[in-house]
C-alpha cells in the first residue's frame, strides 16, 4: 500500500511518454529503483543515488507541499494536475511567520496560474533530486512579488520551465536570494512571449544570483536576466547557454566540482526526458542593466549559440546607467564582432571592466543621448583592464578590440583609462597590423591608453585609432595602476569550453 501511495505522487519523469499525451512522442527508458532509492535512465550514465528520493517530510524546519499538514491542499507534483492554487496557498501561510520555509520534493509541479509571493519566504527544491515548476505548454507563468511587505525571498534547486522569475521590490525588497536554479523551455509557449527575460528585478537591493543556469532553444529567442534600478545586486557563477551533447567540461572548468558533477549528471537526464535540444544558447542577450547602482557581475559564463541565423542580437550584456559597476572574470563568445555584439557599456558612471576572457567579440564603450534621468550624460570614471580579447573573424575592426563611440556626438567622455589589455589576433600573418583600441570620435584628452595594451605574446604596444584628435599612449600613472593590480590580481577567466 505504501508503495502504491508513494507512486502517485511520482511525476513525469517515471512515465514513458512525455505529458502531452501523443503516442508519437520520444519514449525515455527512465525506470526507478525502489530498493536502492534511485532513478536508472538506461540510455544515459547517472552515478549511483544522484536522483535519490528525499525522505517524505523533507527537510527539518521546512514545510513539504506534498505534505503540509492542516486543513492546506496538498500539491500532487505528477506534472498533470494544476498544483497552483495548493502551492499559493501553502506560501502564504507560511510566508511572513517563522516557519517560512516551503520544501518542492522530486515531481513536476504545473502551475496553470501565476505564483504570487506577498511575504518573506523561502521555497527550496530538493538537492538530490530534481522538482520541476512548469508552466502549461501554450503560455508562460510567473512567481512574482506582489507586496511593499515583502523583505526578502529566496529560491534555491527549483527548476523552472517556461515560469518567469519577476520581482519588484518596490524599494522596499532588501534580500534576494537565488541559488541553483535552472531556467529552460520545453515548449514554444505563446503568452508571453518566450523573448521575455527569464529573470527580471526591479528596485531592489542586496540580491544574490548564484550558480543558476539559464537556457534557451532556438523557439525561445531572446534575453536571459534583467534588472532595473536595483541597489547592491551580485551575478556569478551562473551559466548562460549549453550545448547539452557537450557538458563535461561543467565539472572540470567550474567549481566546486561536485556541485556541476551533479548538474551534469541532471542535465542529460532532463535533455533525455523532455527530448530538448542540444543547442541552448539562442540568446538576444544574457543580462540587461538599467540604472543599477553597485552591482558586481563576476565569474559568469556567457555562451552563446553562433547558430542564431539573421535573428538580431543585442550585446552580450547591455549595462547602461550604472553608478558602481564591477564586471570582472566573466567569459564570453557567441556574439558577433560588429554593432550588435561585444560587452557594451554606456551612459554611466564608475565601472571596471576586468580580467574577462572575450573570444571574438568586444568591449564597446558609448555615450548615447540621454533619454531618461537615471542615465549620466555620457561615461565617467571607466577603467578597462587586464582582458584577454581574441579577435578572429573580424580582426582589426573596432567592435573586435575594445573602442569608445558616440553615434550622436552627445555626451561627456571623462576618465577612461586602458591599461593591461591583451589582443590575440588569430590566423594572420602579422597580427601587429591591426588596430586594437578606437577612441573613434572621442575626446582623447580624456582616454588614458598605458602602454602595456599588447598583442599576445609580444611586448608590442597595439595599434590605436581615434577620428578627433591623434590618440597616444601615455607613461603609467604609478599609484593609480599599483592600485588596479592590486584590486583585480588574477588572470582572465579563460575556460576550456567545446564548440557548439
Amino acid at each position: 500500500m505504501m508503495k502504491s501511495s508513494l507512486a502517485v505522487v511520482l511525476f513525469g519523469f517515471f512515465i514513458s511518454v512525455l505529458w502531452s499525451g501523443s503516442s508519437s512522442a520520444p519514449k525515455t527508458s527512465l525506470e526507478y529503483n525502489w530498493e536502492h532509492e534511485r532513478f536508472t535512465d538506461h540510455s544515459i550514465k547517472i552515478r549511483r543515488n544522484v536522483f535519490k528520493r528525499e525522505s517524505d517530510d523533507g527537510p527539518a524546519g521546512m514545510t513539504n507541499v506534498k505534505k503540509p499538514g492542516g486543513t492546506l491542499s496538498r500539491a500532487i507534483g505528477d506534472g498533470k494536475t494544476d498544483d497552483s492554487s495548493a502551492i499559493e496557498a501553502i506560501i502564504n501561510q507560511k510566508a511572513g511567520s517563522t516557519i517560512n520555509k516551503v520544501f518542492f520534493p522530486p515531481g513536476e509541479y504545473l502551475v496553470g496560474s501565476n505564483i504570487i509571493i506577498r511575504h518573506s519566504v523561502e521555497l527550496h527544491g530538493t538537492k538530490l533530486g530534481i522538482a520541476v515548476i512548469k508552466a502549461p505548454r501554450n503560455r508562460s507563468m510567473k512567481i512574482y512579488i506582489d507586496a511593499t511587505s515583502v523583505k526578502s525571498v529566496a529560491l534555491n534547486n527549483l527548476y523552472l520551465d517556461g515560469v518567469l522569475v519577476e520581482f519588484n521590490g518596490r524599494q522596499k525588497t532588501n534580500d534576494v536570494k537565488l541559488f541553483n536554479c535552472l531556467f529552460f523551455s520545453v515548449f514554444s509557449r505563446l503568452s508571453p512571449k518566450p523573448a521575455n527575460p527569464q529573470l527580471k528585478m526591479k528596485e531592489l537591493s542586496n540580491a544574490d544570483v548564484n550558480r543558476c543556469i539559464f537556457l534557451k532553444d532556438s523557439e525561445a529567442f531572446g534575453v536571459a536576466t534583467q534588472f532595473t534600478r536595483t541597489s547592491n545586486v551580485t551575478v556569478h557563477y551562473n551559466v548562460f547557454g549549453l550545448d547539452l551533447s557537450k557538458i563535461n567540461w561543467l565539472s572540470t572548468e567550474l567549481k566546486p566540482a561536485k556541485h556541476w558533477q551533479d548538474q551534469t549528471e541532471k542535465l542529460r537526464f532532463l535533455k533525455t526526458r523532455y527530448n530538448l535540444t542540444s543547442d541552448q544558447g539562442f540568446f538576444k542577450s544574457c543580462l540587461y542593466d538599467e540604472c543599477d547602482k553597485e552591482m558586481k557581475i563576476r565569474k559568469n559564463v556567457f555562451n552563446g549559440s553562433p547558430n542564431t541565423g539573421a535573428r538580431k542580437k543585442d550585446h552580450v550584456v547591455y549595462l547602461k546607467g550604472f553608478n558602481g559597476m564591477i564586471f570582472e572574470q566573466n567569459y564570453a563568445r557567441g556574439w558577433s564582432a560588429d554593432p550588435t555584439g561585444g560587452i557594451k557599456a554606456r551612459n554611466g558612471k564608475s565601472i571596471t571592466i576586468a580580467c574577462n576572457y572575450i573570444d571574438d567579440t568586444g568591449i564597446l564603450l558609448y555615450s548615447h543621448k540621454k533619454t531618461k534621468d537615471c542615465l549620466h550624460d555620457g561615461l565617467k570614471d571607466v577603467v578597462v583592464y587586464g582582458n584577454h580579447i581574441i579577435q578572429r573573424s573580424n580582426p582589426g575592426h573596432r567592435c573586435s578590440g575594445i573602442s569608445y563611440y558616440e553615434p550622436h556626438f552627445t555626451g561627456r567622455d571623462e576618465n577612461i583609462t586602458y591599461l593591461g589589455n591583451t589582443f590575440e589576433i588569430i590566423n594572420r600573418s602579422d597580427p601587429t597590423n591591426y588596430r586594437c583600441i578606437w577612441l573613434t570620435n572621442g575626446d582623447v584628452t580624456h582616454h588614458h591608453v598605458y602602454e602595456d595594451n599588447v598583442y599576445y605574446n609580444t611586448t608590442t604596444k597595439v595599434k590605436l585609432e581615434a577620428r578627433k584628435g591623434t590618440p597616444r599612449y601615455e607613461k603609467e600613472n604609478i599609484a593609480f595602476g599599483t592600485a588596479v593590480r592590486n584590486t583585480y590580481n588574477f588572470p582572465p577567466y579563460k575556460l576550456n569550453i567545446p564548440t557548439y
